[in-house]
């Protein structure tokens, strides 16, 4: 039985417009036809493939999680990292690792965890520019000059005590008074 009607559709392939003489017709031609079915096969082993690859990524994320011990390459999959961003925290102390052998690195399960613990809070310091004034503090050759240190070992001393340093330009100022107290109390 044929149909003398047409019926003005767009091929669902090609998107070109087209004179259909049913209701039903899809596509303009018998080639977008075959190209939708062969685009249509193609998109479906991609999909298929996609799944498979998520699977096993999922099975092995889970195996991940079951570990004790993990390589850097097993913490990085872990925490969706690269590699040196493992030995960052590794290097930074954050993450506490052993070395086996020369090239493996092993981390425990609990260092990884750690991570996301709560830490505690660090009080503000407040700035240290707005508190101090350049006419209240030592330059460092002044210091050297005065007490007659060497330059090592005023930088150990500032580090060791913790004593603020006001930073303009090139240039590192300290405390008098910390200092005096400081270099006073060893001289004395």
């Amino acid at each position: 039985m044929s149909s003398n009607i047409k019926v003005s559709r767009i091929c669902q392939h090609c998107g070109q417009e087209f004179e259909a003489k049913t209701t039903v017709t899809k596509y303009c031609s018998l080639v977008c036809a075959r190209r939708a079915y062969k685009a249509a096969l193609r998109n479906n082993k991609i999909e298929t493939s996609n799944r498979e690859v998520q699977a096993v990524k999922s099975i092995a994320h889970e195996q991940l999680k079951g570990k004790e011990f993990l390589t850097v390459r097993d913490a990085a999959i872990l925490l969706n990292s690269s590699r040196q961003t493992i030995y960052t925290l590794i290097n930074e102390g954050k993450i506490n690792a052993s070395n086996i052998k020369l090239k493996k690195t092993l981390i425990k399960r609990t260092e990884i965890d750690k991570l996301f613990l709560p830490t505690t809070t660090v009080p503000i310091v407040p700035d240290i520019q707005k508190e101090l004034k350049v006419e209240a503090c030592y330059h460092m050759a002044e210091i050297q000059e005065k007490f007659g240190i060497s330059e090592k070992a005023l930088f150990d001393l500032i580090k060791r005590n913790n004593i603020p340093k006001l930073k303009m330009g090139k240039f590192a100022f300290v405390p008098k008074s910390r200092i005096d107290t400081l270099l006073k109390a060893k001289n004395e």
